[in-house]
């Protein structure tokens, strides 16, 4: 079997999974994100305000690193997001790879009137619907003759 080539096969369940995967993710790290701001607004501040009781610098210092502070934590969610986006599109893949490679194995049977075995790399997903495919052609065949 031939290495694929296409990055998306069946492109309606590709596109619900990318979006349903990147859609979780965004929520999950959109929470993590806000918990951490949280965190900050009410416990961080009352230890700032705290300190900022002893030296006006203080404050200012620790106000400039909370925004640096903002500033890396949309980094790291938005990187997150891309690698969310990034496993997600070759995840889809490994699933409607085998699929689309069952429904086309079906048409050919189809247009030629025979039920021939259907062959998936050994490392897909679904060699086991594969291998009760070529069990169901062989009794199906067997029956023919």
């Amino acid at each position: 079997m031939r290495a694929r080539t296409r990055l998306v096969v069946l492109s309606s369940f590709q596109r619900w999974f990318l979006l349903n995967f990147i859609g979780y993710t965004l929520l999950f790290l959109g929470i993590f994100a806000a918990g951490i701001l949280l965190y900050f607004k009410f416990v961080a501040n009352e230890l700032i305000e705290v300190g900022g009781l002893l030296s006006s610098t203080f404050l200012s210092l620790v106000e400039k690193h909370l925004a640096w502070g903002l500033w890396m934590i949309l980094s790291l969610v938005a990187i997150l997001l891309g690698l969310a986006g990034y496993q997600a599109l070759f995840f889809s893949r490994r699933i409607a790879g085998p699929i689309f490679a069952l429904s086309r194995h079906l048409d050919r049977c189809l247009d030629t009137k025979a039920i021939e075995h259907l062959k998936l790399r050994d490392n897909d997903l679904f060699v086991e619907v594969a291998e009760k495919f070529n069990r169901l052609a062989d009794q199906v065949n067997s029956r023919k003759q």
